[in-house]
């Protein structure tokens, strides 16, 4: 198989990306880095002749104005192969008082050394030059080089082509993956116009060493993801009289220590589990200080996985509440018991019941207790929607719930189990022939890198296809007070995609750190050459 030389080509158009500050969220930012990408590929003969075989997508129901990129060459035939990599970055507030660094990969390396007290792998890296040090040159502008200089090397050499390739760029990858859902319908679109077959979808994410296994990885697959949220509504009272009150953050602090980092919750493959759930957020709903205890607090959790469905999610976490609830009653009655001998008067149990919903039940509840319940709810969505378009969606959903508990007319203390945003998919990659070409392709080019299943963390793959069977999706949409007002989860359009995914990714360390740094040799020599091998082999 031929080599590719492009090391120089990829190392120079990654700085290049890194230094054009595309942070996600923030408005021009991944626009401005999608019009360079244009500009680079309208420079190419292919482009200045085939100038509708390029364009930018906009983001669809976004508050900010972004974009991803779309282009693509045609070979012979009509089997494609799409390249695939984000745009955006995460934010660069941790490199303090060199901030401004964090987009200069030549410079950046010895500020690090100036300001920080640095660990001495981190120094060693530095002094090696093996590394690629700045924001977005390990996740994941240095996979996105890759690609770009992939196409350009095909568009020069359209006879090697014995197929298509389409190169997407998507923005907000590291939110809420609006890039690379509004570019599906562009997707399909082509594939009409063009009679094109998609076979395979390459990625370019990151990875990095995990559990002490310092080597490369090419996935096969992509993990899943959920983000289990429980709001727990007490019962408020005066701290003089705390055995009144129902304190819904010990509840939530009870419900936090079962799920967060239970390894018995972790999803199980041929290559190992996932990392378990972990807390992302725990709050309650006082913004000023008062001796009144709280009435409400929130709490979410990522939660990946491999082959779990949305179902046993549903029970898992279900039964985690309901568990909780048990252990705190049961915790209470104990300490009041021990409270009322302590002050000699007489003990009764106190009147706490455990009540447990998911938003579904919850909703049907309240529907059969108020027939006005789900006009008002629905049009209190969408007012909240317009009048806070910025609103985060996992805090949207949650002020859904606290207006639904309005409608509560108990009052009881009552968990309400959610999904607080869109559902990542995992999806195994069950194409023999395609496994098959990417091991020899590994063995064509460099046998210390390993083949595993499943991407390890989440990314936009997870929206080209979809095992799950549509009363799995209802069964989750149901669960997500936000759906069909602040996003639309494209089921439909996935499964007309269905397009097998792999990841041959960037390698380096400390993603999403002020460390974060590539390898140089693996990601602009490696990487390519598997690439390319895999064109070549599968077309």
């Amino acid at each position: 198989m031929k080599k590719l030389l492009l090391k120089n080509d990829i190392e120079q158009l990654t700085k290049t990306l890194v230094s054009i500050k595309s942070v996600d969220g923030f408005q021009n930012g991944e626009t401005n880095l999608a019009n360079y990408i244009v500009d680079y590929f309208n420079n190419l003969s292919y482009f200045k002749n085939n100038p509708e075989q390029l364009c930018l997508v906009k983001t669809k129901d976004d508050t900010l104005d972004r974009h991803s990129i779309i282009s693509y060459i045609k070979g012979k035939g009509n089997k494609t192969i799409i390249l695939m990599g984000h745009i955006d970055t995460v934010d660069t507030k941790d490199y303090g008082p060199i901030e401004d660094y964090a987009y200069k990969c030549d410079e950046l390396p010895s500020k690090l050394k100036e300001y920080f007290n640095l660990d001495e792998e981190i120094i060693n890296d530095i002094d090696s030059n093996e590394y690629l040090f700045g924001r977005g040159a390990l996740d994941m502008k240095s996979g996105v080089a890759v690609h770009m200089c992939i196409m350009k090397y095909f568009a020069e050499h359209l006879d090697e082509l014995n197929g298509n390739l389409l190169f997407i760029g998507e923005c907000d990858e590291e939110g809420s993956s609006l890039g690379i859902i509004s570019c599906l319908d562009k997707l399909i679109e082509i594939k009409e116009k063009e009679k094109f077959e998609y076979i395979t979808c390459i990625n370019t994410d990151f990875h990095t060493p995990s559990n002490g296994k310092d080597k490369p990885c090419v996935h096969i697959g992509t993990i899943g993801k959920l983000l289990p949220c429980f709001a727990v509504f007490g019962k408020e009272a005066h701290v003089g009289d705390s055995f009144n009150c129902f304190d819904p953050n010990l509840l939530l602090s009870e419900i936090s220590r079962r799920i967060s980092m239970n390894v018995d919750l972790c999803d199980v493959c041929e290559d190992g589990s996932t990392v378990p759930p972990i807390s992302l957020k725990q709050m309650d709903d006082k913004d000023s200080y008062s001796v009144q205890t709280s009435l409400c607090s929130l709490g979410y959790y990522n939660y990946l996985i491999y082959n779990s469905s949305i179902g046993k999610v549903i029970n898992n976490c279900k039964k985690i509440a309901s568990d909780s609830f048990d252990e705190i009653i049961n915790y209470l009655n104990n300490q009041y018991k021990k409270y009322c001998e302590l002050n000699k008067c007489e003990y009764s149990p106190l009147p706490w019941t455990n009540k447990v919903y998911t938003y579904e039940e919850w909703y049907k509840y309240l529907s059969s207790c108020d027939q006005n319940f789900e006009k008002e709810i629905s049009d209190y969505a969408l007012k909240l929607n317009k009048e806070n378009p910025n609103m985060d969606l996992r805090l949207f959903g949650y002020e859904m719930i606290k207006k639904s508990y309005s409608y509560y007319k108990d009052k009881d203390p009552v968990v309400v189990l959610f999904f607080g945003t869109m559902f990542y998919s995992p999806v195994e990659c069950k194409d023999t022939k395609l496994i098959n070409i990417v091991n020899k392709s590994i063995k064509e080019v460099d046998n210390n890198v390993d083949m595993k299943m499943f991407y390890p963390y989440i990314s936009d793959m997870s929206f080209l296809a979809n095992d799950n069977s549509e009363e799995e999706i209802e069964m989750m949409l149901h669960n997500c007070p936000q759906h069909n007002i602040k996003y639309v989860y494209p089921y439909k359009l996935i499964k007309e995609l269905n397009i097998p995914v792999i990841n041959v990714g960037t390698y380096g360390k400390d993603g999403h750190k002020f460390s974060e740094r590539v390898n140089k040799k693996h990601t602009f020599e490696t990487v390519p050459n598997i690439i390319h091998s895999i064109i070549c082999n599968y077309l």
